[in-house]
């Protein structure tokens, strides 16, 4: 547990994740924006001890994150609607830290709690393998407006 606070503590010095006035997105996170508009990590952006996916309201920049053994994953909200991060409950039982920071168990998943603009997310190691996951919008499922989900894939240890 000490290890994960550490590091979310760390990880939120490491982002400065204050907000201007007139754009909620992180502004010390380098990130450039495609064609579409999608925001994206900027490639001279360069981490060993974890990957960054970014959520946006149309997508997931990568939807599949490649990680090797010992890196964590964090997700940064670049969206304008509150999203959580969704797993099947199994997931726990692959992740190698005993105790959840901003997750926890309900019902049948392993879910975050809700993000917003400019906050963060991040996880424990995983074993090897593959993990699927979803990133879930409240006030969009409250709507009945079908873009409020995302799916993901996290890939650990080169594993198929």
């Amino acid at each position: 547990m000490k290890r994960v606070v550490v590091f979310c503590l760390a990880l939120s010095l490491a982002f400065g994740l204050a907000a201007s006035a007139a754009d909620d997105r992180p502004q010390e996170m380098p990130y450039v924006t495609d064609d579409s508009g999608i925001p994206q990590l900027s490639p001279e952006y360069r981490m060993t001890s974890h990957k960054v996916v970014l959520i946006t309201d149309q997508a997931l920049n990568p939807r599949l994150v490649k990680l090797d053994e010992g890196q964590l994953v964090a997700w940064i909200s670049y969206s304008a609607t509150e999203s959580v991060v969704v797993f099947e409950r199994e997931v726990a039982r692959d992740m190698v830290c005993h105790s959840l920071v901003n997750f926890s168990l309900q019902e049948d998943e392993l879910r975050s709690a809700p993000i917003r603009a400019g906050e963060f997310a991040s996880f424990c190691q995983l074993k090897p393998g593959r993990y699927r996951y979803k990133i879930v919008r409240p006030s969009a499922i409250e709507r009945n407006d079908a873009r409020h989900r995302l799916d993901g894939e996290i890939l650990v240890g080169g594993a198929e």
